[in-house]
Formats: C-alpha cells, structure tokens, sequence
C-alpha cells in the first residue's frame, strides 16, 4: 500500500478485491473459534477494482452514504442509499481538468461539503442533497481542505494554508459561518497556531473539542535523514499524530506519539465516534496501515483491522459500526467494520500483537 497517498488525502483534507469471502477482521494469527456477534465484522460494501470508490461519509439520518469516486485522476462526489446495491447517483460534474473529493454531511442531511480543484486552487463547496449548483464555501486565493460542520450546524471547521500559500505543510485550522466565509463581511477565524500543519478536523459530538492530525515538530532536535547524515527536525521528518483544542479556543493538546516507541507509529484521518468516547483513526504501526480506535479517557489505542492496507475510517450514525477503505496500488474499495463495540475492541486487541505496542 503507497502510505503517501493516505497522507495525501489528509492535506487535501486528504483495496483489493479479496479472492475470497472475508467474514471479519483476523489478527495475523489465527484467533480461536468466537460466538456470533462477539466480534467484529468486515464487509466489502464497493469492491470493483476498475473504479476508485473512497472518503466514504454515511448521513447523519443513516439513509445516504456519500463518497469519491472516479478513475485515473477524474474525481467525482456520488451519493447511494446506505443498504442498496447499485451505485447510486453523482452529485457533482465538474471538468475533466478538475477533481471533487472529500465529502461530508451537513447535520440536517440535506446537503454536502465537497472539495474541488475547479478554480485550481482547492477550495470548500456547498451542494444540496437533492442536485443543483454547488455552492463556494471558502473565499480566500490558497488551498482551503476537508471541511466539517460542527454538531449545530452553525458552524465549519476546516485547514487552509492562507498564512503561507503554497507551503504543503503550512496549513491551520479555521472556523467560518455555516453560510460560507465573505472577506471584509463573514471572515474565517484562525483557530490553531501549530507548525506542524494541522489537517482533518473532527468534531466532538458534544461540539466543545474539535480533534486534528498535526506534526509534533520540536526544532532543537536533530534527527537521522540518511547514513551519516542529521538535520533539524521539520515537517518532512516527523510523523501525524493525534491532537485536540477546546473551539471556544485555548491550548492545543497533543494527544498521541508522545513517549517512546518500539516501532514508529503515525495517525491521520481522525472520526470521533457519536458517545465522544473514541476516536478512529489510520494508524500506521510499522510497515502497515490499519483502522484502529483511540479511547479518549484512558489514552490507549484497539485496533479493528489487521489488512495492513487500511483506513480513512468513519463512524456511522449509531456509533456501531464504521466505513473505511482498502488501498491496493491504484484502487480503493469501500468496506464496513461492524459490530465495533468496546467489548468487541478489547477481545481483538487481546488476539493482536501490535495492540501490545498501543498506547500514547
């Protein structure tokens, strides 16, 4: 699996077909024989290897699954009905020479947030539920990424490299008004100050915390880049890790990838769960990419897939269950992690080895 694109996918915000039915998530070794419903399952829910099917985002009424689809560099939004089969419907149409990607759900599940290259710059658009033109969101010449109502709708919480155009890695968070920001009338608030180039926000669900991905950047440390070879330590050097600050605004908190470790780890593509006591993850654990779940009180990490090419993990409505995707060179594919519950969690973390490395 190509990590960069994963990483990719965070800035911009930002699957194999298995040979065989897959009737859940196996740790490396095989586990013993479990009862019906005391594990969890996972489903290919979009498995054509011909199409890119990713970002799947389900509404929050539980009725639409939203999601990027397209092939070679074309991108599309589409939307289908969560439990039907066909492919449903496409949202957007923009030009062979633009890409849509990233959508997420207002709270009332009548319209999206999308991210689209049609000005060449990566801006935030608006589209109803029921088809019309989308609608610009962001109103500043830099790129403006994945966006994310807060819980009241009031509210839009995204990452924009306005301070430093053109940086890769100089993005904050910013909140503008549900109505979309207007310079000199509804300007965006500047929320974070990180070098570490904050990306894909999540909200809690209780709206007071808003979680991000960034790089714990400590500039008096000098890291190996080669052979023989240091540096100070910057952006390209360092990993995504998990934080989180209050919105009301006040000190960011790094969460994760403060302590020492056996192996190195990463995280990007944070989805806080609806009962605000989990947040699901892309943990990279060594040389693989899998789902896992960070537990908010207590600090410690559960995995839920053990492919070794999985993430951009999002929780459904019920807190149940969460939709992610498999990368397998060029194609990714939908899949569903069911019967995700902290019982669940626990008895798999129990049969996986690398939940002996989890923790902050």
């Amino acid at each position: 699996m190509r990590h960069k694109e994963f990483v990719s996918s965070v800035l911009i915000g930002c699957a194999p077909l298995l040979l065989a039915a897959v009737l859940g998530c196996p740790a490396r070794a095989t586990p013993p024989a479990a009862a019906a419903g005391d594990s969890i399952a996972c489903v290919p829910v979009m498995a054509d290897t011909g199409i890119v099917d990713t970002d799947p985002t389900p509404s929050p009424d539980g009725k639409w699954l939203a999601y990027t689809s397209g092939q070679d560099s074309l991108r599309q939004i589409w939307i289908k009905p969560i439990d039907g089969a066909d492919r449903g419907r496409q949202i957007t149409h923009d030009p062979a020479s633009a890409r849509a990607m990233t959508p997420t759900w207002a709270p009332d599940s009548k319209s999206l947030l999308f991210i689209s290259t049609r000005t060449k710059d990566y801006n935030i658009y608006s589209a109803p539920l029921e088809g019309g033109e989308a609608r610009a969101m962001s109103d500043a010449r830099a790129s403006n990424r994945f966006a994310v109502y807060a819980p009241d709708g009031k509210q839009i919480v995204f990452p924009s490299n306005r301070q430093k155009p053109g940086q890769i890695w100089g993005f904050d968070l910013y909140l503008m008004d549900a109505a979309g920001e207007k310079s000199g009338e509804r300007p965006a608030r500047r929320l974070t100050n990180n070098n570490g180039s904050p990306g894909h926000p999540t909200w809690s669900p209780d709206g007071k915390w808003i979680g991000y991905v960034a790089k714990p950047i400590d500039t008096t440390k000098v890291v190996q880049v080669g052979p023989g070879m240091t540096m100070q330590q910057g952006p390209m050097f360092t990993a995504y890790h998990l934080w989180k600050m209050p919105t009301a605004g006040g000190a960011e908190q790094q969460l994760t990838g403060k302590g020492a470790e056996s192996q190195p780890t990463e995280e990007i593509w944070p989805s806080w769960s609806p009962d605000g006591k989990w947040i699901a993850v892309q943990r990279r654990v060594g040389p693989t990419d899998d789902v896992w779940v960070y537990e908010v009180a207590t600090g410690t990490f559960y995995p839920v897939t053990s492919f070794g090419d999985a993430g951009k993990p999002t929780w459904s409505p019920d807190g149940k269950s969460i939709w992610f995707v498999r990368v397998k060179g060029k194609d990714q594919d939908v899949w569903l992690a069911k019967n995700v519950t902290a019982a669940t969690l626990r008895a798999k973390a129990k049969l996986d080895p690398r939940a002996a490395t989890a923790g902050r």
